[in-house]
């Protein structure tokens, strides 16, 4: 059975994210994490929620941009500065997929606890 949303959501990220940089086609699952597989982070990956959320009419203000992507250019700095305080650590990342995306869109609003149980429960 084809699912409908999953496949407009492969095919949003296929137009957002382009080709690969030694060219053939992107392997997306509903699997695919947006920063660890996709190397969305930062302004970037900003960028990529609020289009989707405007694409697929999701309700996302309550968004959790820092709960799932990196600042961009800083992961080394805050790295060797978390080695030596605490205070510079940040929590662990929780990875974002494609698939959350596409339940978000069926729903049609992000609600974070729900979504992350279903991906939990999906895994």
């Amino acid at each position: 059975m084809k699912d409908a949303a999953w496949e407009r959501m492969e095919e949003f990220a296929r137009e957002e994210l382009g080709r690969p940089l030694f060219g053939g086609r992107l392997s997306l699952q509903p699997t695919s994490r947006l920063e660890e597989d996709l190397g969305l982070t930062g302004l970037d990956a900003v960028e990529f929620i609020d289009k989707w959320a405007q694409t697929f009419n999701v309700q996302e203000q309550e968004f959790p941009y820092r709960s799932y992507f990196s600042p961009e250019g800083q992961q080394l700095l805050s790295s060797f500065l978390g080695l030596f305080s605490k205070r510079f650590r940040r929590p662990a990342l929780v990875p974002l997929t494609l698939g959350m995306l596409a339940e978000a869109a069926r729903r049609g609003r992000w609600d974070t606890a729900e979504i992350e149980a279903s991906a939990t429960r999906d895994n």
